[in-house]
């Protein structure tokens, strides 16, 4: 995958995610309202947090332990399995939160060796996911703590939605005309 798909990618998804919330603020409420308790998504979640880290430990130097690395595919599911049968506190926020973190990884990587300076664009907004996933993962409650104040102020959510669409587009824009 190249920066310019991923900026595409990410654009699409912050231009729909941004016009469902200027078009349709209730759905996004109910969302919201929902998902922090939902184990559907928390499941999914963690089946992708547990193939991403896979992928990377299975990519990653190891030393000595390289060896053990044919473990890793009885490791993972097992892992997922643990996850979410002894796991009381496996909400879908801190689920959300490890996601970030791991599909971080691979997009600085490739971020990296692009050459234009644009990819700035991209390396601090995938740093400021980072940050709300370690939030998340850390801390689930503040999922609903941070988008308290956006479903109480129905102006505060449609601003808020303007501007997720604006970033949306400026990253499809960069992803068609800058990467």
């Amino acid at each position: 995958m190249t920066l310019q798909w991923i900026a595409i990618i990410l654009g699409i998804l912050a231009t729909v995610g941004g016009g469902m919330g200027i078009l349709r603020p209730e759905r996004i409420k109910r969302f919201a309202e929902v998902f922090p308790r939902s184990t559907a998504p928390a499941w999914i979640l963690t089946a992708l947090c547990c193939w991403l880290g896979a992928k990377e430990a299975l990519g990653m130097n190891m030393g000595f332990l390289d060896a053990y690395k044919k473990y890793i595919y009885i490791i993972s599911p097992a892992v997922f399995f643990a996850s979410v049968v002894y796991m009381k506190e496996l909400l879908a926020p801190r689920a959300l939160g490890g996601f970030l973190l791991l599909i971080a990884v691979p997009i600085l990587q490739i971020t990296r060796w692009h050459e234009s300076p644009l990819r700035i664009v991209v390396v601090i907004l995938v740093y400021l996911w980072i940050i709300y996933g370690i939030v998340l993962l850390m801390s689930p409650w503040y999922f609903r703590k941070l988008y308290k104040p956006f479903m109480n102020n129905d102006a505060l959510l449609k601003t808020a939605a303007l501007a997720k669409a604006a970033v949306g587009i400026a990253l499809l824009l960069l992803g068609i005309f800058a990467y």
